[in-house]
């Protein structure tokens, strides 16, 4: 009985510090909280316009405000250090229809096409005053093909 208690106890160490390690990893986003407007000008994802990206105060998940007519997904995270203004934050919609024509390419959705399932993942990139987002849109299926991207020119304001 003896060895069948240290063997447990052993599991139970081993577990709680696998358990600690795992939190020790995640991230730190000790920062404060950031909201930034965005001008939307160049958009191939959708229309022009604007809208607002905001980061609680100590996370790393942000939030899109505004931003379904423009085509971008509305949740997203950053580094721990992230200057919204600055770029290195990414924007993921993991229920993202796709409207294929019969050629397998991509249509607006009211042109009719066969809806398909995918993501959008979207990352933020400095350009000089400005940030390119770029869009991919990809098959939710095992295969993951790539099968449309898409970009926009934002300005904060």
């Amino acid at each position: 009985m003896m060895p069948l208690l240290r063997n447990l106890a052993s599991v139970a160490v081993l577990a709680v510090t696998g358990v600690l390690l795992i939190a020790d990893s995640a991230p730190d986003c000790e920062k404060d909280a950031q909201e930034v407007t965005f001008d939307v000008t160049e958009n191939t994802c959708g229309g022009n316009g604007s809208f607002q990206l905001r980061v609680p105060e100590d996370s790393c998940d942000l939030t899109a405000v505004g931003n379904a007519p423009l085509g971008f997904p509305e949740y997203g995270g950053a580094s721990a250090k992230v200057d919204l203004k600055r770029g290195d934050w990414s924007l993921h919609d993991r229920a993202h229809t796709i409207h294929v024509d019969s050629d397998g390419g991509v249509v607006r959705p009211d042109a009719g096409g066969t809806a398909v399932d995918g993501n959008r993942h979207c990352e933020a990139t400095r350009e000089a005053e400005h940030l390119r987002l770029t869009c991919i849109d990809r098959r939710s299926d095992l295969s993951g093909v790539e099968v449309f991207r898409c970009e926009a020119k934002l300005t904060p304001r």
